[in-house]
């Protein structure tokens, strides 16, 4: 794939979610700075940088975006590079990523200036299918799908990849817990991975399964195991306070009512009463967020409603 750098030929990949596009995209755009002698190359596919133009899904691309400020960027040239004495051509890169999420409108304003420009800046676009991009512009492009791949069975080339120190003591349990926090996500995965060699460089110690899951649990699952407990046994008392702690760690609403599905998703025993108690409580907590009730109050109140309501066993009734 890294022959395609040398192309003059856009790129495009698809692939399922978690099949890693995005992980590769920026992989090589950071290596062709690298190898290009350009400035900051670790940051080329992270942000915006003088070469490297970032598209990423919560910014504005609107066609007026397109036309100013894509437009403006892509009409210059990069400077030039000299490695070892010798001058080497070098380009601009636009990245854009979640084509499916990317108006078609300011797809067509891209259609000339991918062509007329395409000496200067070249494109690498993201999504998760061939039909994500027009036909215009993928007809400008080297189309390349992803394949899904079992990520436990790279672990070592992913710990190689990240440079991960004591990677002997990271036991089996530990990288489960790494894999399903990440939900099998390259993308997810990969920070993951960062965020443990980064603690683990910093403390020079180690790991522990309770290291691991506490740092790569998110929504931090200390918080909400015990709100899923209280559910499950119907502890109005006890659930009623963790809520007030969690509301106190400053979760929103919303935040909270994503972080308890997440967690039963992961942590749940997926008995048919813990499941049919969960959505219970999530329909009703939804239902007050769409009426504009978000207080602590009235999640409280949810709570209480789900364990006391109509069809709902009491310990003392069962």
């Amino acid at each position: 794939m890294l022959s395609l750098l040398d192309t003059s030929c856009h790129l495009f990949l698809t692939g399922s979610a978690g099949s890693g596009k995005t992980a590769i995209a920026k992989q090589l755009l950071k290596h062709y700075a690298r190898t290009r002698g350009r400035k900051d190359p670790d940051e080329w596919g992270e942000e915006t940088t003088d070469e490297c133009l970032v598209l990423s899904p919560d910014q504005d691309r609107g066609i007026q975006a397109i036309r100013s400020h894509v437009g403006l960027f892509i009409r210059q040239m990069a400077p030039l590079s000299w490695i070892d004495g010798s001058q080497v051509k070098s380009v601009r890169w636009v990245l854009i990523d979640d084509v499916d999420t990317f108006p078609h409108i300011s797809q067509q304003a891209l259609r000339r200036p991918m062509e007329t420009y395409s000496h200067i800046t070249r494109f690498i676009f993201v999504g998760s299918s061939v039909e994500d991009l027009i036909p215009a512009l993928r007809s400008r492009c080297i189309h390349t799908q992803m394949n899904t791949f079992d990520l436990y069975e790279y672990g070592g080339k992913f710990m190689d990849l990240v440079k991960m120190p004591f990677r002997e003591a990271l036991t089996e349990d530990m990288w489960t817990w790494i894999l399903t926090t990440s939900n099998s996500n390259v993308g997810d995965f990969l920070k993951l991975l960062s965020l443990v060699r980064d603690i683990l460089n910093h403390t020079q110690k180690p790991p522990t399964l309770a290291f691991v899951q506490m740092l790569c649990s998110t929504p931090f699952h200390v918080d909400f195991l015990p709100l899923l407990d209280s559910l499950n046994r119907r502890a109005l008392v006890q659930g009623t306070h963790q809520l007030i702690e969690i509301w106190k760690r400053g979760y929103t609403f919303e935040d909270i009512l994503e972080s308890f599905q997440t967690i039963h998703s992961l942590f749940g025993n997926g008995t048919l009463q813990e499941n049919t108690m969960v959505h219970i409580f999530l329909i009703h907590a939804w239902i007050a967020y769409c009426k504009g009730n978000t207080s602590i109050l009235s999640l409280q109140n949810v709570f209480f409603k789900t364990i006391t309501g109509p069809g709902v066993l009491s310990e003392t009734n069962r």
